[in-house]
């Protein structure tokens, strides 16, 4: 099944949790488009096109072959991975054709239930969103929204409780951080250089075996690929220096990119998720 399509509900409302930027006028904005969501009734609908002159998909969103329809995640934990969640989080009621998977859903009709804005966000702004929005409820205190316009559980997903997730980089990081530092030392520290292989093997099987269990666990989900690039990276980090310099070269110097790209981009989306009001690109 997918993230977001596979199982098709078919009555009544759907509570979810979604994030949005927030406009200079107060309006709420989703991430990557410019329209602000409305008081109330929201209707999505597709914004692709084909044919010649751009003529319409000619179907109703959201549609299983497409990737139109109004986003919303099904628990905390997986909509805490967008940064924007740690200051806007919000209950959105969904209804009419609704399309959910292993994280969340797409849905053809929303409207803005409960908002949470966290402390980051100044007063002013607070008034204008609630100015804005009259009908939506506006909390300041993140666990009471939660509590009383609560997500609606449905069988089909897989990351509802955020417990699993933490749990597993509560020993993945730092072992695979311990497990970096061990790749950089010299092999005199650890022994006799037949002591130190056994060390490495044994960590590179280690991270392997990890990468295909979190992989098997939970399959979906950007928080469970996240984990197994990390496994996967440090065996290539582990691994490089059996293959002399040029796997200095080809292994490592890449995965460092990669980490300093990675740093980069998650400071920028950071800062700019604590930015009020938001700069609509």
């Amino acid at each position: 099944m997918e993230s977001w399509g596979g199982y098709e509900p078919q009555v009544g409302e759907i509570r979810a949790l979604r994030t949005f930027r927030i406009g200079p006028g107060g309006g709420l904005h989703p991430l990557f488009s410019d329209p602000p969501w409305c008081d109330g009734l929201n209707t999505a609908r597709c914004l692709r096109a084909e044919g010649p002159g751009g003529a319409p998909r000619g179907h109703a969103a959201p549609d299983p072959d497409c990737t139109c329809g109004f986003y919303a995640y099904g628990s905390e934990g997986a909509a805490e991975e967008q940064q924007h969640a740690r200051h806007v989080l919000a209950t959105v009621a969904c209804w009419g054709h609704v399309i959910a998977g292993t994280r969340g859903i797409r849905a053809e009709q929303a409207r803005i239930e409960a908002l949470w804005l966290s402390g980051a966000v100044p007063e002013p702004l607070v008034r204008l969103v609630r100015a804005r929005y009259p009908s939506v409820a506006v909390y300041r205190d993140r666990a009471a929204m939660v509590a009383d316009h609560p997500p609606t559980e449905l069988d089909c997903y897989e990351l509802s409780p955020t417990e699993r997730p933490s749990r597993t980089r509560l020993w993945l990081w730092p072992v695979a951080a311990a497990a970096v530092v061990l790749g950089v030392l010299p092999t005199r520290w650890l022994g006799a250089a037949g002591g130190a292989g056994t060390v490495w093997l044994a960590a590179i099987g280690f991270f392997l075996v990890a990468a295909m269990v979190i992989g098997r666990r939970r399959s979906s989900g950007r928080a469970a690929q996240r984990d197994v690039f990390v496994c996967l990276a440090v065996v290539m980090w582990l691994v490089a220096p059996f293959a002399g310099p040029p796997g200095l070269i080809l292994l490592r110097l890449p995965l460092v990119e990669v980490a300093f790209l990675g740093l980069v981009h998650w400071a920028r989306t950071a800062r700019a998720a604590r930015q009020f009001p938001a700069d609509i690109a």
